[in-house]
């Protein structure tokens, strides 16, 4: 009997790992990768201008990891502040068999000066 829930645990725990194998690197992409992203060409924009942080974005996002058809980047001007939006999809596969579908959107905002007089 002893043998069987030893079994049973050493199961179970190789399905955790799997799952976390599966399902960790989509949620770092989406909770920190994306965040950092955005922040950071958010706060750069006043200084190199859109075309630069568009292509930057682009690149950084592709190092990560994020291919260009599981992400839409939005880059738009109001006021006196430039909003930067990213929205990230995926979808882990487990046992080839159950599909779970992910969805991350993060939005920030920085200025359009760095000197305001």
């Amino acid at each position: 009997m002893k043998s069987l829930s030893t079994i049973f645990w050493l199961v179970l725990l190789g399905v955790i790992i799997y799952a976390g194998f599966q399902v960790v690197p989509i949620y770092y992409r989406g909770l920190i990768g994306i965040r950092s992203v955005c922040k950071e060409n958010a706060d750069i924009y006043h200084k190199y201008g859109r075309k630069y942080i568009q292509t930057a974005m682009a690149e950084q996002l592709e190092s990560m990891g994020i291919p260009r058809d599981k992400r839409q980047v939005k880059v738009s001007q109001s006021g006196n502040s430039v909003v930067v939006r990213i929205r990230y999809e995926d979808s882990a596969t487990f046992f080839e068999r159950y599909t779970e579908d992910f969805e991350f959107e993060y939005e920030c905002e920085g200025v359009l000066r760095s000197v305001y007089q």
